[in-house]
């Protein structure tokens, strides 16, 4: 009876391993292109691009013009990537609203300088959400 119970153990102990390896192997755009850049995972927030450090230098601008839903889409950039339905009021992007404890997105999403994005990419997102003068303020 002990040696089934430590078999049984030793194989829930097993598979969980696997499922928790299965879940740190998520990648992010960036950190796959660059080996020393980090991926978001689950429970670790994604890390925003070198190139974002301006927008965590200037709070003029938002992160949701880009990457929050709008009329226009979910996100309303198209080359952005999507917030979380968690990060919306009752978990719902159809609300256009943030839930007020996601509204400082630097709070958890710290820049990685090794992650890397196209410049022109970030350019044509600030024109068209009308961010494209706000360096200029």
């Amino acid at each position: 009876m002990k040696k089934r119970a430590f078999i049984i153990a030793m194989c829930m102990t097993l598979a969980l391993s696997f499922g928790a390896v299965a879940g740190c192997s998520s990648s992010d755009d960036g950190a796959a292109s660059n080996p020393d850049a980090v991926a978001g995972t689950e429970t670790t927030p994604r890390l925003m691009p070198a190139q974002h450090q301006k927008y965590i230098d200037r709070p003029a601008y938002k992160c949701y013009k880009c990457h929050g839903a709008s009329e226009k889409g979910n996100p309303t950039v198209s080359t952005s990537r999507a917030m979380p339905a968690g990060h919306y009021v009752d978990n719902d992007p159809s609300s256009f609203q943030l839930d007020p404890s996601r509204e400082e997105c630097r709070t958890c999403h710290s820049v990685d300088p090794n992650k890397q994005m196209n410049a022109d990419v970030l350019e044509d997102a600030e024109v068209e959400t009308g961010q494209q003068d706000l360096d200029e303020q």
